[in-house]
């Protein structure tokens, strides 16, 4: 009797759990989703000022694909969020302030940062499936030194000297780096061979002054991983830290006209496949401050 009643229990439970099942799928086809929105465009402009916060004019279409009316909030990280509404099928273009951020004197070298990185109801918002924003700089930055990640550039005749393109991304903060004084450094690091295997490497430097006045003598300065590199000679040098050794290249520079551009190399010794990092930029001192600063240089792995 005991075993017929504990399988007959064992039957019941599994038709419980059965019919449970079918009705949790039930309601689970019974249910009405979610409204969705699609964050369909970002346009607008973004204007760099000499010693000052940037400005943003920053516009976002928005689409409602589903039967449901929408209402959320939404808005760029450290800036206040906008609610927003959205009927079915309907679309709505909503306004959306940042909170700049810039560091630099005017007339020197600059940097400025707006965070797009994009919230909705607080959470990190789906990607936009277009975002198309013009970007201009005081006439005098022109071309700028940096933009993180990088901005197109278009004509210093144009208006709007940049633009800053993208497709189906989560947008981040975008970092401008660049400097409307008299004297505007264009400083571009290549390497030679890419990938890195080991024995010699050449890197080479370009600095152009795109600006008005002539410079005064400029110091290049280049910080390499000691375990990655070996270099040999008086413009050499070693800064050793608590959790790190720097290779450390320097070279002076002598004074360049407007207009006038000048290359310099050097030779390292790679110790072995050098890979999957990036080199740091090449810094320019002048007068004991900042004044140019290279690109990056990312090094793919060697095999």
């Amino acid at each position: 009797m005991l075993k017929i009643t504990s399988l007959t229990s064992l039957f019941i439970s599994s038709l419980f759990v059965s019919a449970l099942a079918v009705a949790e799928q039930s309601d689970a086809e019974d249910a009405i989703p979610e409204p969705v929105i699609v964050l369909t465009e970002l346009t607008g402009n973004i204007i760099l000022k000499n010693g000052e916060l940037p400005e943003t004019l920053l516009q976002l279409l928005i689409e409602n694909e589903s039967n449901e009316s929408y209402s959320g909030t939404l808005g760029f990280a450290g800036a206040e969020a906008q609610k927003i509404t959205v009927s079915s099928g309907e679309s709505t273009t909503v306004s959306l302030p940042t909170t700049p951020r810039h560091a630099g004197k005017a007339n020197r070298i600059q940097k400025a940062e707006v965070d797009l990185s994009l919230l909705l109801n607080d959470a990190p918002a789906p990607a936009i499936s277009s975002v198309d924003i013009d970007i201009k700089i005081p006439e005098a930055a022109f071309p700028i030194i940096r933009s993180e990640p990088p901005a197109m550039e278009k004509s210093a005749e144009d208006e709007f000297q940049y633009e800053y393109y993208a497709r189906s991304q989560q947008l981040q903060p975008i970092k401008f780096t660049y400097n409307p004084g008299p004297v505007n450094l264009q400083v571009r690091k290549t390497v030679y061979p890419i990938p890195i295997e080991a024995g010699p490497v050449e890197i080479s430097i370009e600095v152009v002054n795109h600006g008005s006045q002539t410079t005064g003598e400029l110091t290049l300065r280049d910080a390499l991983d000691d375990e990655d590199f070996s270099g040999a000679g008086d413009n050499f040098t070693r800064f050793v830290a608590e959790d790190s050794t720097d290779l450390i290249w320097e070279r002076t520079l002598e004074p360049l006209s407007p207009g006038e551009r000048r290359r310099i190399n050097y030779t390292v010794t790679a110790k072995y496949g050098v890979g999957d990092k990036q080199l740091p930029a090449t810094t320019v001192i002048m007068d004991d401050g900042l004044t140019g600063l290279s690109n990056k240089v990312w090094l793919p792995k060697w095999h």
